[in-house]
C-alpha cells in the first residue's frame, strides 16, 4: 500500500490503518466520520409513482445502515472502537 487509502471498505481496513502510527489520527478521523452517520432509519416507496405526485411512503428501520456494510457487528461496536483509540492517543 501507498499512501492512505481513499476508501476503506471493511473493518479490518480501520484496524490495521489504525495500527499504523502514520496513519493512526487519519483513521481515528474516518471512524468518527462513520459513526456520525445517522442512518437508522431509511425511507421506502409503499404505493404511487413520482409522476403522478401520488407517492406514498414509511420509514422503517435501515437493514443495511453504513457500520454494518464496513463489518462491524453493532453500533456500539464501532463506538467502542473509537473510544478504545482515543483514550490510547490520549495515554501517549
Amino acid at each position: 500500500m501507498r499512501g492512505y487509502p481513499k476508501h476503506m471498505a471493511t473493518k479490518q481496513d480501520f484496524d490495521n490503518l489504525l495500527a499504523m502510527p502514520e496513519y493512526k489520527t487519519q483513521a481515528l478521523a474516518d471512524l468518527k466520520r462513520l459513526q456520525g452517520i445517522d442512518d437508522a432509519k431509511v425511507i421506502r416507496v409503499v404505493s404511487g409513482s413520482v409522476e403522478t405526485d401520488d407517492l406514498i411512503t414509511e420509514e422503517i428501520d435501515n437493514p443495511n445502515p453504513a457500520w454494518k456494510q464496513k463489518g462491524f457487528v453493532t453500533k456500539k461496536a464501532v463506538d467502542d472502537l473509537v473510544t478504545a483509540k482515543e483514550v490510547a492517543i490520549d495515554v501517549k
